[in-house]
């Protein structure tokens, strides 16, 4: 079941109504009829991590025309609202799917009886509330998008990425060959982001609060970028992480150092007890601290040196009676 979304509304044109007449038992007039669009699917990666291919959509453009439309894919008769007359790929120009290709949807055209009972129905899809739909459809095949086996053939999982000749790949299935269309359905939630569910989109993928979690969001496929966009940043965050680990072996070294400075000869505890201490300090006091410690009227060591215990009668023969 693959999602989508109302469009276009309003009466149907002569050539429509044509094409809406051949489904009816009797020649219905304009004022009869509502008609509107809906954007059934397309060939963008969808929250399921699966994606329609272009000849899947040209194909199911066939298989629609003529599908009953019905509410959260309950196949009882008197969930039937509406009828597609007429199905067709539609290219959105200038845009791409995150797999960098042509933006495609497959577009339908609907009607419904005007009527008591289809008038809420109506009303709330001009109001916006009745907006996002489903279809559901078999398929004969389901490929992955890292090496192109098929579905269940192999050890990849959807949504995670995988370093394909040095390139950062998202794994996707892609659907194609479709066998069938059943239906389209009325739904709250869709898979597909285009749908236009935004709250319950963000609440679901898009959690990340700080750096840490948008990387690990973009590593799971849960953030939707383009493919080039989720490279960029990985990119950027290893080169950051390189960085972070350099400074951090820099700061190792200059506490030791500063201690080394201060209590050159200390017992070995002592040492790692100053290293602990100095792990409170921010960065800007830790290199004050360098600062001070490398000054030169700082005594290279201490006049009382801990675990010196042995008497130096020649260092102290002036101070005898």
């Amino acid at each position: 079941m693959k999602n989508g979304i109302i469009g276009n509304i309003g009466t149907p044109t002569e050539k429509e109504l044509e094409s809406i007449n051949k489904f009816t038992r009797r020649n219905f007039t304009a004022d009869e009829v509502y008609a509107f669009s809906v954007v059934l699917c397309d060939n963008d990666v969808d929250r399921d991590f699966e994606r329609f291919s272009d000849s899947a959509l040209e194909k199911m453009a066939e298989l629609f025309v003529g599908k009953t439309g019905i509410f959260d894919h309950s196949h009882k008769a008197q969930n039937q609202c509406a009828r597609i007359f007429a199905c067709e790929v539609k290219s959105v120009e200038g845009k791409l799917n995150r797999n960098g290709q042509p933006y495609k949807q497959l577009l339908a055209r609907a009607y419904m009886p005007k009527s008591d009972r289809t008038a809420e129905l109506i009303l709330e899809i001009d109001a916006g509330i009745k907006k996002e739909v489903s279809v559901g459809c078999s398929m004969a095949k389901s490929t992955c998008s890292v090496c192109g086996s098929s579905f269940g053939k192999c050890d990849h999982r959807k949504g995670r990425h995988y370093r394909v000749m040095g390139k950062s790949k998202l794994c996707f299935y892609e659907l194609s060959d479709p066998i069938d269309a059943y239906e389209w359905s009325f739904v709250a939630v869709p898979a597909q982001p285009k749908a236009g569910v935004v709250k319950a989109y963000k609440s679901i993928e898009c959690e990340a609060v700080n750096a840490t979690e948008l990387l690990k969001s973009v590593s799971e496929g849960r953030l939707t970028l383009s493919e080039s966009q989720a490279e960029l940043l990985l990119k950027d965050f290893e080169q950051l992480n390189s960085l972070a680990a350099e400074a951090g072996e820099f700061l190792k070294r200059k506490k030791r150092e500063i201690v080394s400075s201060i209590a050159p000869e200390c017992s070995e505890r002592a040492f790692g007890l100053l290293l602990k201490a100095l792990d409170r300090l921010e960065p800007e006091e830790l290199y004050k601290l360098y600062g001070e410690s490398s000054r030169s009227d700082i005594p290279e060591a201490p006049q009382l040196k801990p675990g010196s215990n042995k008497k130096d009668n020649q260092s102290n023969k002036f101070f005898m009676v």
